[in-house]
């Protein structure tokens, strides 16, 4: 009797958290009708934003992120935001059990972020962004990455990233499933320096959703890169820049749509010298 009343809480539980996923319409909250339609030749929209813009690199004077169970109310606020979407058609045919299985799984494989690459502006050159990447334990000890043999609905991860500019971040990962969408949510979970304090726990998010349209057949899928900067003289002198997130965003997608069938390694660069010049644009 015991056993039975706490799978029945269980289950009501479940039901409860999981019953906003679900009433959230993902791709009106966060792609208007105009970037719908704009995104299906499969261009990227790209904007960013810096609190004080020392470099005048941005697109946006502001950003605003509508307020999700993913997307906290603050995030507009935070000092820096660079974000990208995208369409990319994928038959519905395609997208099954096994399928999204195999996203999850993608999703949660963590060693294999190690040698991603990214276009840096410093050097002109495409590098190495991410040096090392691993899944971590409760006691921050290196661990397998995650094998599921079935898809659910949230599942969440510690994992750590040594890349090339702010040496070794700490992250929690959660990845939620809803229906054929996946949304990705790792935010750091320790203080991030180098050399000076960069941002405190939970200062720096990166966001990803993959939201499938049935009716157009493919992926509206949106990256985001949120920074709380609490030291106004890295962004008054312009040591922290927009285009230095963009790209570092840019390179995660290009990653991430190789899963999808799609090899986007030619746009690594989304900003060019005339791009910078001009202050910005949307790429549509």
């Amino acid at each position: 009797m015991k056993k039975s009343f706490s799978t029945i809480l269980f289950l009501l539980v479940t039901i409860f958290i999981f019953s906003e996923d679900l009433s959230v319409d993902l791709l009106n909250t966060f792609f208007s009708k105009e970037e719908q339609e704009k995104m299906l030749d499969g261009k990227f929209i790209t904007r960013m934003c810096i609190k004080f813009n020392a470099k005048g690199e941005n697109t946006h004077l502001f950003i605003k992120i509508p307020v999700t169970k993913w997307t906290p109310e603050n995030l507009s606020s935070y000092e820096i935001i660079t974000d990208d979407k995208i369409f990319i058609p994928y038959q519905k045919s395609k997208v099954n059990e096994e399928h999204n299985l195999n996203f999850l799984n993608f999703l949660t494989s963590y060693r294999k972020l190690a040698g991603m690459v990214y276009y840096s502006r410093s050097s002109n050159n495409i590098e190495t962004l991410i040096k090392k990447s691993y899944r971590l334990d409760d006691k921050d000890k290196k661990i397998d990455d995650p094998k599921y043999d079935k898809v659910i609905s949230y599942t969440k991860n510690k994992f750590l990233q040594e890349d090339n500019k702010f040496g070794t971040t700490y992250f929690d990962s959660e990845v939620y499933n809803i229906d054929n969408s996946f949304i990705m949510v790792n935010s750091n979970n320790k203080p991030i320096s180098k050399g000076i304090k960069i941002g405190d726990k939970g200062d720096y998010k990166v966001i990803s959703f993959f939201i499938y349209d049935d009716e157009k057949e493919g992926y509206y899928c949106y990256f985001l890169n949120a920074f709380r900067i609490n030291n106004d003289n890295l962004l008054k002198g312009g040591l922290l820049r927009p285009t230095t997130f963009s790209n570092r965003l840019r390179a995660a997608i290009v990653f991430f749509l190789k899963f999808l069938g799609k090899d986007y390694s030619s746009e690594l660069n989304p900003w060019d010298e005339k791009t910078l010049k001009s202050g910005g644009y949307k790429q549509y």
